[in-house]
């Protein structure tokens, strides 16, 4: 019989540092991934800086497709037949790009046929992700300081309303006048 109690009690304790192990390496990959958020925010930074310096030097343009096409001097034609649609369809498509209700898909197959690859980036309006994810933060840590001071007020309403209905200063009265008799003061 102690034997069995024995080999139970083994075999929890075997679970019990099996599940302690998994937690462990949970939390390593949680805390892993958040070390590396700064690390992975500087490398899109670096990757995005391309892309932040071609908006600037790209100015305002209506639409890439129609400015391609004409710039490299592809004829609507050829256009809508590599890519199996008709000319209207081009110009739907040139129009769409400049309203932007064009879809990405759609946006990528005009491309491949003026034999351009579409690169796609979001990059920040100002700033860099660093200066995004801080004023993030800090925005956060506003909402939570304001909701501790509201939680707190709250509270103190609560209480005050507690105290309010129990109508504590009698109670604190009674009290003091019990605690005074029995140390012997006489009290009315």
């Amino acid at each position: 019989m102690a034997e069995l109690e024995i080999k139970a009690l083994k075999i929890v304790k075997k679970q019990l540092l099996s599940e302690k192990k998994q937690a462990a390496k949970r939390e390593k990959r949680v805390y892993r991934w958040m070390d590396r958020q700064p690390e992975r925010r500087q490398m899109l930074d670096r990757k995005l800086l391309a892309f932040r310096v071609a908006r600037e030097t790209a100015g305002k343009t209506a639409g890439w497709l129609r400015a391609i096409r004409q710039a490299a001097g592809v004829r609507v034609e050829d256009v809508a037949e590599r890519l199996g649609v008709s000319r209207w369809e081009v110009f739907r498509r040139e129009k769409a790009e400049e309203t932007g209700s064009i879809q990405l898909g759609s946006l990528r197959r005009a491309a491949e046929a003026l034999d351009c690859e579409l690169i796609y980036a979001l990059v920040p309006r100002q700033g860099t992700l660093e200066t995004m994810a801080a004023e993030q933060k800090a925005a956060r840590e506003q909402e939570w300081k304001a909701a501790g001071k509201k939680k707190l007020a709250a509270a103190k309403e609560r209480e005050e309303a507690v105290l309010e209905e129990i109508d504590w200063k009698a109670a604190m009265r009674r009290v003091f006048r019990r605690k005074l008799r029995a140390a012997g003061v006489r009290v009315r």
